[in-house]
């Protein structure tokens, strides 16, 4: 049971009493044998009576709802922080799938880049060769220059 709930049920007297106020005596489960109520079970202090009623008595169904309209309580505060959570989940969730969808366009960009720099690289290496063809020409009609030249 957390804190603030067991606090609350202290403070209010709500619930199953575990104690008599007076004596400080564990209650027990006591059944009614008064024409009034007959057979109602009812928390008492063993050293209460008919004739001390600043013992503790409380009436059983009335502390059963009470204790179930606090656990209600709770379940609901719980439920709502929980709901509350599972929204930021959500909302995260949501971010990542949109960084997601953005990455994935980045890679298509980059898809394209790397086939228009894979294009030029095939056009540098044609160059290249055109260039190695003209420098071999040129190098070679020097050569011819240079030995009919002499």
């Amino acid at each position: 049971m957390s804190q603030s709930f067991s606090r609350r049920r202290v403070e209010r007297e709500r619930g199953f009493p575990a104690f008599c106020r007076k004596c400080g005596e564990a209650a027990v489960i006591f059944t009614s044998k008064t024409l009034k109520n007959p057979g109602r079970l009812f928390h008492g202090c063993p050293n209460g009576s008919e004739e001390d009623k600043n013992h503790l008595f409380k009436w059983t169904d009335e502390s059963m709802v009470e204790e179930i309209h606090d656990i209600k309580s709770l379940f609901d505060e719980k439920i709502g922080h929980l709901e509350l959570q599972s929204q930021r989940c959500e909302d995260v969730i949501r971010s990542y799938d949109k960084k997601i969808e953005d990455l994935g366009d980045a890679l298509g960009g980059l898809g394209k880049d790397m086939k228009e720099m894979k294009e030029l690289v095939q056009g540098y290496e044609r160059d290249v060769k055109s260039l190695k063809k003209i420098v071999v020409c040129g190098v070679g009609m020097m050569l011819v220059y240079y030995y009919f030249a002499m």
